[in-house]
């Protein structure tokens, strides 16, 4: 059994990287954003519409890193280093082929896409530009996810943190001089922001599977096996690793879907629960931490075979991450209109903002304690409970009870963040249930 202080430095060791790594993506969205918002509202709209579907539609298929990172964590707990670097080859492998198949799809479907969400000719003819662009990034944005999730499997974060810093600084200074065209580069706009953020991630990317190929990190990645594909093996990754796009698809459309009712709620409405979400987004850094250190010492922990260490690993840092997220959400209950006022200084906006970041503070325990239990039960294997539990919270209480809200009680949009806060508290609670369960502590993948 672990000391309890020793298990809290090692979930430390492992969370800390990660939050940083999530603060320094929303470093650069802030400078995204600040930049492009600096040329006009329709170079703001295209970049951040097409962003958001070049992003969510890559994020949906990178679902391919988690199974890759549970296999990863299971062997590298039971000491099989050779099962590690075939599952990590072959895992990189299909991350190739599937960024492709993504970036393809996403450059000749980027005018289809748009126009389902955009009516402004202007937005439209910007956004496919941007989109176009950004979708050479897709290509390399799956194989770094699933290079990161391989290290992270291997207990490794720090790696992953310091590749996105560097991508993170060729973004950011790229966004400087090709949007603007200082120092002699040419003043490219929006097609500037977009070049920026795909040379940042192929750069991160290429560095990563460099590192990799160089067993830099602890797990070595073999070229001649990455395609040398094993029938069971990519059976295995794609059996826990679709279940996972399912969740992410899940969360994404739902989110999708409720900001679109939103907007019919009027432009202040929309302002201020865009503003809010942004500013709730703060506290998801931590949590994303914490998720993925219990992700990562539950599946090694069932590798080694400790089943009792593996729960107390999910616990301890499901503990911390509510805690921490407990004493963000106090922060956005006493001083919600203070953190607001760094995002707008509309009167009416930040009133209504401050209002739902208030109601948000009490989302903070039960969003935490969901993250955490979500990704115990992914690193143990259990996939398809984590997108179930999604599938009930999301399409069978969130999107109700926000339509009911909008269309049959016309409520405001404070109601909507009710009713988001009564699914965590669905959500929490079933994923817990399913944990306490202990059903996942004798998942075997090699039969599964």
């Amino acid at each position: 059994m672990f000391n309890n202080r020793n298990l809290s430095k090692r979930i430390l060791i492992l969370a800390w990287p990660v939050i940083l790594e999530m603060a320094l993506h929303m470093i650069v969205w802030v400078f995204d954003t600040a930049m492009v918002g600096r040329l006009s509202a329709e170079a703001l709209n295209a970049v951040g519409l097409g962003g958001q579907i070049v992003f969510t539609v890559t994020f949906i298929f990178a679902g391919i890193g988690v199974g890759t990172m549970v296999l990863v964590a299971r062997y590298t707990g039971s000491g099989q280093k050779e099962d590690v670097e075939k599952t990590a080859s072959q895992g990189l492998g299909l991350g190739f082929i599937i960024g492709m198949v993504v970036a393809l799809t996403i450059g000749l479907l980027s005018r289809n896409l748009l126009m389902h969400f955009v009516k402004d000719p202007e937005v439209l003819r910007l956004g496919i530009v941007y989109m176009r662009i950004t979708s050479l990034a897709a290509a390399f944005m799956i194989p770094l996810n699933v290079c990161s999730s391989i290290l992270r499997g291997a207990g490794n974060t720090t790696i992953p943190m310091i590749i996105a810093a560097v991508a993170n600084i060729i973004n950011i200074v790229g966004d400087y001089v090709l949007i603007f065209g200082y120092f002699g580069f040419p003043r490219l706009e929006v097609a500037g922001a977009a070049i920026a953020t795909a040379v940042g991630q192929i750069t991160g990317s290429l560095i990563l599977i460099g590192m990799l190929m160089s067993g830099i990190g602890g797990v070595r990645v073999r070229p001649l096996q990455m395609f040398s594909f094993d029938k069971d093996l990519v059976r295995k990754i794609f059996k826990l690793s679709i279940p996972a796009s399912l969740e992410e698809f899940t969360h994404s459309g739902s989110r999708v879907l409720s900001s679109l009712w939103i907007s019919s709620m009027g432009a202040v409405s929309f302002a201020a629960n865009s503003i809010a979400v942004s500013a709730e987004s703060i506290s998801f850094m931590p949590g994303y931490g914490f998720a993925v250190a219990a992700s990562t010492l539950v599946g090694q922990n069932l590798g080694a075979c400790r089943k009792d260490e593996a729960e107390e690993s999910a616990l301890q840092s499901t503990a911390m991450g509510v805690l921490l997220m407990t004493m963000i959400g106090l922060a956005f209950f006493l001083f919600p209109t203070v953190i607001i006022s760094v995002f707008t200084n509309l009167p009416d906006v930040m009133k209504l903002a401050a209002r739902c970041l208030k109601i948000g503070a009490f989302e903070q325990p039960f969003i935490a304690l969901s993250m955490a239990m979500a990704s115990s039960l992914r690193g143990a294997g259990d996939t398809r409970g984590a997108f179930i539990v999604a599938a009930t919270s999301n399409w069978l209480v969130r999107l109700p009870l926000i339509f009911m809200v909008i269309y049959v009680f016309r409520l405001e949009v404070t109601y909507v963040w009710i009713a988001t806060l009564m699914q965590f508290v669905v959500e929490s609670g079933l994923l817990t249930h399913r944990f306490l369960r202990r059903k996942w502590k004798d998942i075997d993948l090699e039969t599964i």
